[in-house]
């Protein structure tokens, strides 16, 4: 990251004049301040803004996909669980066949889905990690479907034939379907525009950075010679281009902002160029301002909670699965002879035997393999218990919500602590369980087993979701204590 504190040029060599001089130190000192302030604001006020924005479009679409999916105008993409993501792409645009419109949307606006989901949960917002390279790359994504201009006669492919499909859905759909739809659609189009307003505000401030950082790299290297740069325009711009490769590598050389920074130095309005820069810089009051709300830190801790409570649904739907499972295996030893001992234990009370299964549990870190046995009844038993736990805190009007809710913020965020704790354990266990079964099916019985892996991402997302929130309470809390230590209070 561009350390601004550590940003000082002198412009001029010790025989230049000391008035000169004494401007430019202070144009540079001022520079600094405005830079550092600047990125503050970024990283602190404006960044968080866009999270939140990417959240509500990554929401909208998320609604739009399965209300789709739902109404059959989409088919899910096979492969969605086998991609794997470490960078912003932007789905296809180029024209299709219209017989394949349910399968090529489906899989492009799964894509996209899937690309907001990475923004908001992988994807670090910080004035370092977003350069010029990566706006191109968020403003591409947020431009691949015009929600601002969203109607079956844009000129983008994927915009046009969404919008057709939209236009399906509405079609015999109940008021709260439409209702759904109409919001989604408005949200998104002022996520996006929210987005794109300060990803250009951002553009224009990296080109300060760069300019920044070309004068702490280069003009402060011992190699550049000040005396022969500021003799004239004409030998700056000799000077840099001399030493640019040396110093900074294969950085992008901008002519248009070597050229301002040159102005800014030695034109004959340089006092003006340097005060229009440093106003263009400034941190609005209203941006500056930090009368902070009172945030609420239960709040936070309990928004978590109900997180977590949407387990209880997931596990429902995957108990469900377990038992058709079983039920399937147990089918296949189901010959006479397994009847004839069965007859044979209770002709002599002998209880049956555990129905125990072994599975493979996989260290993702060590990559080590163990055998882990479970009992299935008890371990059934236990999701159940589970499944109805979470049930129980579903509601905001639940006794057992309240219960939690009456608590203090150590005891609730212990509770947190181990429920995630525990749910992480359950879910490597379900993992295993979904290929223990796969394995373990006869051929015949192969087409019959159903896989979890669709209800396991989803419970891996909320955990993912709920891992984030209690992370930003532990933070807040954290850096409040921080503050106090050094003595610094919040100011209204």
């Amino acid at each position: 990251m561009y350390n601004y504190r550590s940003f000082k040029v002198d412009f001029y060599e010790e025989n230049s004049d000391n008035k000169d001089m004494s401007d430019g130190q202070n144009f540079t000192n001022e520079l600094e301040s405005a830079l550092t302030a600047k990125t503050e604001w970024f990283n602190t006020v404006s960044f968080p803004d866009m999270l939140d924005n990417y959240r509500l479009l990554h929401t909208c679409v998320k609604n739009l996909y399965e209300l789709l999916v739902e109404r059959s105008l989409i088919k899910p993409d096979p492969y969605k669980l086998d991609k794997k993501i470490s960078k912003i792409t932007v789905p296809d645009d180029s024209p299709f066949i219209e017989t394949e419109r349910a399968t090529v949307m489906g899989a492009r606006f799964s894509d996209y889905e899937t690309m907001l989901d990475f923004v908001c949960t992988y994807f670090k917002f910080s004035v370092d990690h977003i350069d010029i390279m990566q706006i191109r790359k968020l403003v591409e994504l947020n431009n691949c479907i015009d929600w601002t201009h969203f109607s079956a006669n844009n000129s983008k492919t994927n915009t046009r034939s969404l919008a057709e499909l939209i236009n399906e859905a509405r079609s015999h759909s109940e008021q709260m379907a439409l209702s759904l739809i109409n919001d989604s659609i408005n949200k998104s189009a002022q996520a996006v525009t929210s987005i794109n307003a300060l990803l250009k505000e951002l553009t224009d401030f990296q080109r300060e950075v760069y300019k920044g950082q070309l004068r702490k790299d280069l003009f402060e290297h011992p190699s550049f010679n000040k005396v022969q740069a500021f003799r004239s325009t004409a030998d700056e711009a000799n000077e840099i281009k001399r030493l640019y490769p040396e110093v900074m590598g294969k950085k992008p050389f901008y002519n248009d902002l070597i050229q301002e920074i040159i102005r800014e130095d030695q034109a004959p309005n340089k006092q003006q160029l340097q005060q229009a820069l440093l106003q263009k810089l400034q941190v609005k009051e209203q941006q500056s301002k930090t009368s902070k709300k009172k945030i609420n830190t239960k709040g936070m801790l309990l928004e978590t909670v109900f997180v977590i409570s949407a387990l209880g649904p997931q596990l429902d739907a995957v108990i469900a699965k377990i038992q058709a499972n079983h039920d399937i295996l147990a089918s296949e030893h189901n010959s006479f002879f397994d009847k004839f001992i069965k007859n044979l234990r209770k002709a002599f009370n002998i209880p049956e035997p555990k129905e125990e299964y072994d599975l493979v549990i996989i260290n993702q870190k060590t990559d080590t393999k163990n055998i882990q046995t479970i009992e299935y009844n008890t371990f059934l038993t236990n999701l159940e218990r589970k499944k109805r736990f979470f049930l129980s805190f579903s509601g905001k009007q639940t006794a057992e919500y309240r219960k939690i809710e009456s608590s203090t913020e150590a005891s609730i965020l212990e509770f947190v602590n181990k429920q995630i704790s525990d749910m992480q354990e359950i879910l490597v266990l379900l993992n295993a369980l979904d290929e223990y079964f796969k394995a373990n099916s006869g051929n015949q019985d192969k087409d019959k087993i159903k896989g979890l892996k669709i209800e396991l991402v989803t419970m891996k997302n909320t955990l993912i979701k709920a891992n984030q929130k209690r992370a930003d309470y532990t933070s807040f809390i954290e850096e409040e204590a921080q503050m106090k230590k050094l003595g610094i209070k919040d100011v209204d």
